[in-house]
Order: structure tokens, then sequence, then C-alpha cells
């Protein structure tokens, strides 16, 4: 399946789609679908990324390409801004294109058309074989901790409320629960009696050794939905343990992640050391080798991720196809 990318003099998002990717096409009629020669991927108005003025330059495209968006994709990493965050919003108008996004939101995916990505950190592999799973010994079940996490606690706004929560867990055992109220300039005005020990404690732990020698790896919703620990816990060969209501994971269209992850809502966040503890060792070594092999099938680099993506979108297009031809 071939795209189009149209063009601007103004720097191209092209952080999933190279240009010189064997899918594009520099012919518009040959194309199935088209990208917009303009970056979209990070839409919030704080960031330095932010692109201004997108609806002056989509108003500048040819009508009869764009087309109010029909068959355009258009990929978004971050969208809203402090405080709320709003999924819906992108700050211009999308028309009727797919939205490909991390941080999806069940409010705002059109399930069959949109697409959920997953959020990658900007040192993710980038080539297609690239270096895959850290961890690759299928003899391994339970490691040194049984669940771990250590992260931004968030002192205030959206975001705060789990986070806050599982510092309970923490037991310094074989559960690991650590958090920093340091992020943004002002979280000394927001800081509250738990800080400093929380900030002394978060200190001591190293993050990739609990991600290498944790079971499972707590992945609870940031200000978005969607986090960067995702990729990350799955890479390390841990059981990824998601805690963010409503979020859309990425790929659902073929990936089962209930093989491959543990999903529990915001408010049962204090019994996840029951559930993983009455979890089977039969069923740990099956969400292990289903999400190592998710991982290296779908996501190990931005090569197979964006693929996946075109391969979503291509098979769609036969499906309605092979369904007209039954109905004829």
């Amino acid at each position: 399946m071939k795209h189009f990318q149209e063009r601007f003099e103004i720097p191209i998002g092209n952080v999933l789609m190279p240009r010189f990717s064997e899918h594009i096409t520099n012919d518009p009629n040959e194309a199935c679908i088209f990208l917009l020669g303009i970056d979209t991927t990070d839409r919030d108005i704080r960031s330095q990324n932010y692109v201004k003025n997108v609806n002056e330059y989509i108003e500048s495209l040819d009508p009869a390409y764009w087309n109010n968006g029909r068959n355009h994709l258009i990929f978004n990493f971050y969208h809203g801004t402090f405080p709320d965050y709003d999924d819906h919003n992108l700050n211009f108008d999308s028309g009727e294109a797919m939205i490909a996004r991390a941080s999806s939101s069940e409010n705002n995916f059109f399930k069959g058309f949109d697409v959920s990505l997953p959020l990658f950190h900007e040192n993710h592999p980038y080539e297609i074989d690239s270096q895959k799973m850290l961890v690759n010994d299928r003899t391994q079940v339970y490691r040194k901790y049984l669940v771990s996490f250590k992260g931004k606690r968030y002192v205030y706004g959206i975001g705060s409320g789990t986070r806050n929560l599982v510092h309970h867990l923490h037991n310094g055992e074989d559960i690991v629960m650590v958090t920093t109220c340091k992020h943004n300039n002002d979280w000394q005005a927001y800081q509250d009696d738990r800080c400093q020990k929380d900030n002394n404690e978060y200190d001591q732990w190293d993050y990739e050794d609990l991600l290498a020698n944790s079971t499972f790896c707590l992945v609870p919703r940031g200000r978005r939905l969607g986090s960067f620990r995702f990729l990350e816990t799955l890479r390390s060969g841990c059981i990824p343990v998601v805690i963010s209501d409503s979020w859309i994971l990425p790929f659902t269209e073929t990936i089962d992640w209930h093989s491959a992850a543990i999903v529990v809502a915001e408010r049962d966040a204090l019994s996840i050391p029951e559930l993983l503890m009455s979890t089977s060792r039969g069923r740990v070594r099956e969400l292990r080798d289903s999400a190592r092999d998710v991982y290296d099938g779908y996501l190990r680099s931005i090569q197979v991720i964006s693929n996946h993506v075109l391969s979503i979108i291509s098979k769609r297009i036969d499906d309605h196809f092979e369904q007209i031809e039954k109905s004829s």
C-alpha cells in the first residue's frame, strides 16, 4: 500500500514514516492514503515543537486531495495542554481524517477507523532490525521483585490520584513503589509532608534494575493516558500492569492484550498485590511469553510500529472490498 505525503516548506513530521520509505510514492494518483506534510505529532500548545496555523496550511492544499481529510492519516502523540490535557483537542480541524495517536481515549477513539499507537521515547530503536527485548530467558518465571514502579508522583493536577495511592503498596522488599515530587519548576510550592521522604526513597532505587528484576511493572496513567513506561516495561521482559481508565491500548485491533498485560481499574489500585500474588505460575509464564512476542512483533522499533499502522489500514481496505464482492 502506497501513500503520498503532501509537502510544505516547514519541518516535516517524519518521526514515523521516513521520506524515503518504500511505502511512499511521489504520484498522488498511485496513493491509497495521504499524509500531511505538517508536523502534527505534538499538539501541546506549551511545547516548543507545537506547529501553529495548521488550519492555514491545510486550507492551502489542493482541495481535490485534502477533500475534508478523506483518505488522510494524521499522526499525533501529545494532545491538549495543562491543566486538563483535553484528549479531543488537536487545535486544528482534522475533518474526516483517520487519527493515529498515542494515549487514545475511549471518548475520542473511532473503532475500526482510528489507530491507537504506543507512546515511545526519542531513544526508542529506529531500525527494523534493532535490538529486541532485553531479556529473552524463557525459563525464568518469577524475578526478585513481585511488582515495582518508579516515577513522578504529581502533587497536583490530573494524573496525581492514582500515583498518590501506590506508595501504600511499598514494602521495600518484594513490592517497590517509589515516587518523586520533583516535577515541573513549581513542585516545591505544592509539596506535602510526604515529599521529602518520598524523594529520598526514590533516589535509592535504580529504574533499569527494577525493570530487569520485576515480574510485574505498574504502568499508571500520567498527565495523559499513555506512558513511556509501557514500552520500557515490555522491552525489559516485565509484565505490564496498566492502571489507566479508558485508555485504548496500542494496536488493539490486532493485539490481544488480555494475553500480554493485566489491566486494573484505577479505583482498584490498592488490590494489585493480592491480584498478582494469586496469579498462577502458568498464567505468569503465558503473560510474559505473550508480552515478549507482542513487543518483538509489533513494537520493537519505530519502523516496525509504522509498518504495522500501514498493515492495519491495508487490511481494512482488503476487508472492505472483500465484503463488497461477497454482497454483489
